[in-house]
């Protein structure tokens, strides 16, 4: 249960009041969260905030403007089912002699408390039931009162659907140059000073009117009335304190006072009854219930002139408070061309604009969708806008084929005014001949990524319908759709067609029937949410607002991911009044894709409620800019940390340093989408170099894994070399990547000096690695070639021994076995030269030895050293 006896706690406690005014209590309790756009509407509207907690608050009118703003609320409620309790009541403002606020009302109010709210409703004090029935389609009914409020016969608020409510607050401003307007200083330094007015005026879209030197404009509501006096002030205060600039300041005294029913002329003068000499120069001076209602950001100053003050309708003058600074940025100070702005016809469907016929659109003469138009605009200074759309007005002076050169200005060149009109013609390119086009011929399923599957041309006919349409020979077009819908009765495509045959020669129910047969006769969720689409476009350029954005949900349905219907959704409530409440669809948009933000910017189909939308963007943009700059400021940084990291030559440092490069390109731009992408660009980067600096990581320990087989490999083979102290530089090699590998293993890594090294050690490693495999190849033929000696000189010193006893004993027992045979000349020869046969004997022998065991040894060579080297392993593995 929700009491309102907590918030009636925080008012002070006034004991003699210097004003006292009655009016509107309003009691709101809600569910979770509430709507911003609710709070924005009671401030539109005329409410103050008197004390708020998280789940409830209360609010003061002077007006009944109250029942006005719950009303808009309680049918957009309709529309947007949300929890909120509403009580109106009678209640009075008390004002101190400190200007503090307090509030009075009745006992039976206080002790109050209510459930949570199931849905939107407002309860009415039957005290207030005159004023409501004053306010046409709105109505009282009877109802239960909830448990817990007090029993006074509360009434049911139940507006008309059917009206506005819009508010009937509306003052006019009046401002007056101090001094005497023959004088020549003050005809200088008047008009320096109001040229930078005039320039705040046109920003906001204000008219006015002077008087000799006395200017007068008209203001109509809450919100621009903040805007306007804030950023006066400031204006004021900057070129005061900028003296001997370009802007010469002069002084001038300034009132708002209320439009009642007085026209927009200089008789307004006349009928305002203030002193002028007594106002203080350079502080706007207005009602103190006016000045309340302004908010946190103003000081109220009471004034000392006349009577003393008793009311709230007494005067007072306001000044800024310390710290407050203009509400606008830069990128919010654009000033649609009045060449797209005006004209004479109602909204183009192709494009909005109002200065020609949807059949003499320029969009004809664009084809296929063009994402690089929004790129480009991204790519300008968001303060460049105003000057593209100057160009654009400069261009066409004394130009009477305004569709002629705005064709001219899609078809050529990048200058700031092309691109800008380029952008103009694609905010509606959905709903444009060139997307009709692209649907035919797509092959994708779904919004927004399926348009882009694009397929051939099949068949003749429909497309030469379709050039005879844009080429504007309606009458061609009209005989080859027709054949077309004869020929070709179930196909989507001729009817499709037709709607936009019967859009161009004004027939706009007959093209919203075609385009709902297209829709039928569809048969992908592309194809279906684009005739919903264009049936919304259709109601929404016909006015009919409400049946529009139900379509667009609709579309939305059918492909939720696409962002266009939700975009024109949103741009529907703005024409509807609920500007307030379309600020939230809009920033949730601009999440998803910033390049809605500049989309907004230009938009000239905001113009009801452009002030509001662009103010709310505002707040986007300093978010956004105040992010990039810390981010641009943290780029020397993240590039210092790259080349920690990574050592230059590296192939992702090369990368990162490209990437880098455009990312110091868009620092330099002054546009929502630079600063978005540079954030994301420079979020992403950083995620990409831990992703990177891990996976390096992982390689670099799988390489030592490599790396220390192959050392260990090396050190089995080389542990075999017969002549250790010629391994000297052999070694050192061998000593240095183990070190370095052990040293790789026990260092933290995810140090950037460490990793680094580890990369720098890595390189010298695998280096060195080749050296000692090169060289082991000489220790192995060394190796294996003193084993093969070895094998061949054991086998050679025996056969030696052998052959030689064989042969020290041939002689003997030749002599003693030749007494017992026959004398032969052979024999006897060879006794006669015993010795020199003998010599010649060994040397054949030793020979046939060396042979043999030559023989032998390279028979048994691989054998012996398997055997060996299997034997070194079994005692490495049972170290």
């Amino acid at each position: 249960m929700y009491q309102v006896a907590s918030l009636f706690e925080n008012f002070p406690v006034v004991s003699h009041s210097r004003m006292v005014n009655r009016g509107y209590g309003v009691w709101m309790a809600w569910g979770e969260t509430l709507d911003e756009s609710i709070v924005r509407s009671m401030r539109d509207f005329g409410g103050m905030l008197m004390s708020g907690e998280r789940n409830q608050s209360y609010w003061f009118f002077f007006s009944d403007d109250v029942f006005r703003v719950v009303a808009r609320l309680e049918i957009w409620a309709r529309l947007n089912p949300m929890p909120v309790f509403v009580q109106i009541m009678p209640a009075t403002l008390l004002v101190d002699y400190n200007l503090d606020l307090s509030l009075n009302v009745a006992d039976e109010f206080t002790n109050q408390e209510v459930a949570v709210p199931k849905e939107f409703e407002v309860l009415v004090h039957p005290q207030l039931g005159d004023d409501v029935k004053a306010i046409g389609g709105l109505n009282l009914e009877d109802m239960r009162p909830p448990t817990g409020i007090s029993k006074s016969g509360w009434k049911l608020l139940v507006p008309d659907q059917g009206l506005g409510y819009d508010s009937l607050q509306s003052w006019y401003f009046i401002m007056i140059p101090v001094g005497n307007p023959s004088d020549k200083e003050f005809i200088k330094g008047w008009r320096s000073f109001f040229s930078e007015v005039q320039v705040l005026m046109q920003r906001l879209g204000i008219q006015y009117i002077t008087s000799e030197v006395k200017v007068i404009l008209p203001i109509g509501s809450f919100s621009l009335l903040r805007t306007f006096l804030k950023d006066l002030l400031s204006l004021t205060s900057k070129i005061r304190s900028s003296e001997g600039g370009e802007v010469t300041y002069w002084p001038s005294v300034m009132a708002l006072v209320p439009q009642l029913d007085m026209s927009f002329n200089d008789d307004i003068l006349r009928k305002v009854h203030l002193d002028w000499d007594k106002l203080t120069p350079d502080c706007p001076h207005l009602r103190y219930r006016d000045a309340y209602l302004l908010g946190d950001e103003f000081a109220i100053n009471e004034v000392r002139f006349g009577s003393e003050q008793e009311t709230v309708d007494g005067w007072c003058h306001v000044s800024l408070k310390n710290g407050v600074e203009e509400s606008h940025s830069d990128a919010m100070e654009v000033t649609i061309s009045r060449r797209v702005s005006i004209g004479e016809h109602e909204d183009c469907f192709y494009c909005g604009m109002k200065n020609h016929l949807p059949a003499n659109c320029p969009s004809h003469v664009l084809k296929g969708l063009d994402p690089k138009v929004w790129k480009q605009l991204a790519a300008i200074d968001s303060e460049r806008f105003n000057e593209g759309f100057q160009n654009i007005d400069i261009r066409m002076q004394g130009k009477d084929d305004v569709v002629s050169e705005f064709s001219n200005l899609l078809l050529n060149g990048k200058s700031y005014e092309e691109i800008i009109s380029r952008a103009l013609f694609s905010i509606n390119a959905i709903s444009q001949l060139r997307t009709l086009y692209m649907v035919w011929r797509c092959r994708g399923k779904e919004w927004p990524d399926g348009i882009r599957e694009q397929g051939p041309e099949e068949g003749e006919l429909i497309w030469s319908a379709y050039e005879s349409l844009v080429g504007g020979s309606l009458s061609d077009a009209d005989v080859l759709i027709k054949n077309a819908m004869i020929r070709f009765s179930r196909s989507y495509q001729p009817r499709s067609l037709m709607g936009f045959l019967e859009l161009e020669t004004g027939n706009p129910e007959q093209a919203f029937f075609y385009w709902q047969e297209a829709e039928r006769l569809s048969f992908s969720p592309l194809q279906r949410a684009y005739f919903i689409y264009l049936q919304g476009r259709m109601q929404e350029v016909s006015g009919e607002f409400s049946e529009a954005s139900t379509i667009y949900n609709r579309a939305i349905g059918a492909c939720p991911e696409w962002l266009e219907p939700q975009y024109r959704r949103a741009v529907c409530m703005v024409k509807m009044g609920f500007a307030e409440q379309a600020v939230g669809n809009f920033e949730e948009i601009i999440s998803k894709d910033p390049h809605y933000f500049n989309r907004i910017a230009i938009d000239p189909e905001l113009d009801r409620g452009r002030l509001t939308v662009l103010q709310a963007m505002g707040e986007l943009w300093d978010v956004a800019e105040v992010e990039a700059k810390e981010v641009a400021a943290g780029m020397d940084t993240l590039a210092a940390d790259i080349s920690q990291w990574f050592e230059e030559g590296h192939e992702f440092a090369e990368e990162a340093g490209k990437f880098m490069e455009r990312m110091g390109k868009l620092s330099k731009i002054k546009n929502y989408v630079a600063f978005q992408h540079l954030i994301s660009g420079i979020s992403r980067l950083t995620q990409e170099i831990d992703k990177r600096v891990e996976y390096e990581i992982k390689v670099i320990n799988k390489k030592l894994d490599i790396y220390r087989e192959e050392l260990k490999d090396i050190q089995r083979e080389a542990s075999w070399f017969p002549f250790p102290k010629l391994l000297t530089e052999f070694n050192a090699d061998f000593n240095y990547c183990a070190d370095k590998i052990y040293w790789i293993k026990t260092a933290p890594l995810n140090q950037a000096e460490n990793f680094r090294k580890s990369q720098q050690y890595l390189n010298q490693i695998d280096d060195r690695l080749k050296k000692l495999k090169s060289r082991l190849v000489t220790l192995r033929v060394v190796r294996d070639s003193t084993l093969f000696i070895m094998l061949l000189g054991r086998s050679f010193i025996w056969l030696e021994v052998v052959f030689l006893g064989a042969a020290l004993l041939c002689i003997p027992l030749l002599i003693y076995y030749s007494n017992n045979f026959q004398s032969n000349f052979l024999i006897d020869m060879i006794i006669r030269q015993k010795w020199e046969f003998q010599q010649g004997l060994i040397l054949i022998l030793s020979i046939l030895a060396l042979a043999i065991s030559a023989f032998r040894a390279a028979v048994v060579f691989e054998k012996r050293k398997r055997e060996l080297f299997l034997l070194d392993e079994e005692k490495e593995s049972k170290k």
